[in-house]
C-alpha cells in the first residue's frame, strides 16, 4: 500500500493568498492552515472595522471546502445557519407576543420560566451543533482523493 508525503503546512502569507483566490468557491478543499488563518484575520477585521462582519461571509466557502477536506459535506455548514435563524426567529415572535398580550403580572413569571427554558434548550443545541463543526474543522485532511478532489496537503509521489 502506498502512503502519502505530507506538504509543509503553509505559512500565513501563503495562507491567506489561496484563500483570497478562491474566495467564492466551495469546490475542492483547503487545509487546516488555510482556514484557521483567514478566519483569524477574518474575526480580527471584524472587530477593527466598522462594517467587518461582512468580511466573515466570504468565510463561508472556505468552511465548506475545508468541510470537503475532512470527507464532509459542505451541507453540514447549513445546519449551523438554520438553528440560527430558528433561535432569531422565536426570540421576535416571543417579543411581539409578549407585547402584545400585556404579559399580565400573574403569569410573568411562569411565562419567564417557560421562555429560558426554551431558550437554554435550544442555545445549548446550537451550541453543541458548532462545537461538532468546530472538531470537524481542526480534524486532519484527509489524506487520499475523496468526492471533493484530491487533497491539497497529501501526494503520492515518492521522491
Amino acid at each position: 500500500m502506498e502512503y502519502p508525503n505530507a506538504s509543509p503546512t503553509l505559512g500565513f502569507t501563503e495562507a491567506i493568498s489561496r484563500a483570497a483566490n478562491n474566495i467564492l468557491n466551495t469546490n475542492g478543499r483547503s487545509r487546516r492552515s488555510e482556514f484557521w488563518w483567514t478566519i483569524l484575520v477574518a474575526y480580527v477585521a471584524t472587530y477593527l472595522i466598522p462594517a467587518g462582519f461582512i468580511i466573515t461571509l466570504f468565510t463561508i466557502p472556505l468552511t465548506i471546502r475545508r468541510l470537503h477536506d475532512t470527507g464532509r459535506s459542505g451541507w453540514w455548514l447549513l445546519g449551523s445557519v438554520i438553528l440560527s435563524f430558528v433561535l432569531i426567529g422565536m426570540l421576535i415572535y416571543d417579543f411581539i407576543s409578549i407585547i402584545l398580550s400585556g404579559a399580565y403580572i400573574e403569569n410573568i413569571y411562569f411565562s419567564l420560566i417557560t421562555l429560558f427554558s426554551k431558550y437554554i434548550l435550544l442555545t445549548s443545541a446550537a451550541l453543541i451543533y458548532k462545537i461538532v463543526l468546530l472538531i470537524f474543522c481542526c480534524m486532519d485532511s484527509d489524506p487520499y482523493p475523496n468526492q471533493y478532489g484530491e487533497s491539497p496537503k497529501y501526494s503520492f509521489d515518492n521522491k
